[in-house]
């Protein structure tokens, strides 16, 4: 009996180890699949990293045809057109000053404005597209027939006897309105011909090297403009006899003060935002290239302000830069719109395609929305020329707060766009008012 139990004993044991041996084999092949799959998972991830990188480098500058493509395009020309000479009509009689003139610019600063915005919605339809965008007159039909409408409209609510009065008052308010949220618009706007500039200079730099030259540009800015304003003021002076009288000691203290001042708070509150990569060549060379081209504008509307507080404002300067700002207007616009268009069509491809959605606008409307923009924003420089504006202390003290406002919104918008770079490239994580703290723990 016992031989017997031993020989099944033992008869059991190499059962016991195949077993053992088996659970070991089917252990280590779950270990080596989930191995690989964690490996796949990462050469995903990889892959998808190095992708969005790629895409991030593609989308990050803006073909200057494509732009030009949307500005002089033929099929837009004839609309173009129509704004400038709307405007220029607008220009025109608002040399009488007279009431006539005022309730012109009222219908048709906002029976233009309307349409065209109207026009730039229904570009979603192909057959409206094709109409409105096509190398002829017939181009001009729908929009026309919108401002048209929208004027007609307005002007009969003008001429009633019950409430013409108040709806004349709301829209003169509207206009004001207007005119100061497009002092927060442009301060915007201006930043992306300076930043395209600046990414061009960033991509240049070399990686993982020190660099002053972001502190030196961003220190010396405000210096360098101030020079040129000195010289632009000395120009003006010698062609305006009356401001010669003004153009004297106690007015280059304060024009030099204000730029002194302005420069001092931006630097202190950059450097504060930066600390150490400021130093980085990258960072260095986007921030300094950024602010050089960027202060100009800040100088020149702080010219302008300084000027407005001994003479009337001159609008012949404000209708020059206003020609510029359309311009720059229509550029921005269509630098987003292409830049959204690159960035989704370089997504597609991975897990972080955004749709097809173009949202507001395309690079087919986007003219349209810049034009019926413009129209709203020169009938109220024009309107505000014109107008009786004793109700709100006269058009001095409007031009003054406007280019109080734009040298205000200048600095936030320098100082979110650096914000911007940093968070972009994961240097900071802290939100925009906490970056901009000092000392960071209070």
């Amino acid at each position: 009996m016992s031989n017997v139990k031993e020989e099944n004993s033992t008869a059991d044991e190499p059962g016991i180890q195949f077993d053992e041996i088996e659970g070991e084999v089917e252990n280590s092949e779950i270990e080596n699949d989930s191995n690989i799959s964690k490996q796949l998972r990462e050469d995903v991830a990889t892959e998808e990293t190095d992708t969005l990188s790629k895409v991030q480098e593609k989308t990050s500058f803006v073909s200057q045809r494509e732009i030009i493509s949307i500005i002089f395009s033929k099929k837009t020309l004839y609309h173009v057109l129509v704004l400038f000479v709307l405007l220029t009509f607008f220009g025109i009689i608002s040399y009488t000053k007279s009431d006539l003139a005022s309730s012109l610019i009222l219908i048709f600063g906002y029976g233009g404005s309307l349409g065209y915005f109207v026009t730039a919605a229904l570009n979603r339809f192909e057959e409206i597209k094709n109409l409105s965008r096509s190398q002829s007159f017939t181009s001009l039909i729908l929009p026309l027939s919108l401002s048209l409408i929208f004027s007609s409209f307005i002007w009969a609510t003008l001429n009633n006897e019950t409430y013409g009065e108040n709806m004349k008052r709301l829209l003169t308010w509207g206009y004001i309105l207007i005119f100061v949220l497009w002092q927060f618009a442009q301060a915007w706007w201006m930043r992306v011909p300076f930043k395209e500039i600046a990414l061009r200079q960033m991509s240049k730099s070399p990686e993982n090297e020190t660099s002053k030259i972001g502190i030196l540009l961003n220190l010396l800015s405000p210096f360098i403009w101030m020079l040129v304003g000195t010289l632009c003021f000395y120009f003006v002076s010698t062609q305006i006899s009356g401001f010669k009288d003004n153009f004297d000691y106690l007015f280059m203290i304060f024009w030099v003060l204000l730029m002194m001042a302005m420069g001092s708070i931006t630097f202190y509150l950059l450097r504060t935002m930066h600390r150490e990569f400021l130093y980085d060549s990258k960072v260095a060379a986007f921030s300094g290239y950024f602010a050089l081209g960027y202060w100009g504008f800040l100088s020149y509307h702080a010219g302008v302000f300084l000027y407005s507080m001994y003479n009337d404002p001159s609008f012949l300067y404000d209708l020059v830069f206003m020609i510029v700002t359309i311009m720059l207007v229509i550029y921005s616009l269509s630098v987003n719109v292409l830049r959204g268009e690159a960035r989704r069509a370089h997504l597609s491809p991975t897990n972080h395609y955004i749709g097809k959605a173009t949202g507001l606008m395309s690079r087919h409307n986007v003219i349209f929305y810049s034009i019926s923009f413009t129209i709203a924003y020169g009938a109220s420089n024009f309107f505000l020329a014109t107008a009786d504006t004793s109700l709100i202390g006269g058009i001095k003290g409007v031009s003054r707060i406007a280019h109080m406002i734009v040298l205000v919104s200048g600095i936030l918008v320098l100082l979110i766009v650096n914000y911007n770079l940093l968070t972009g490239r994961g240097l900071i994580s802290e939100g925009f008012v906490e970056s901009i703290r000092s000392p960071k723990h209070n």
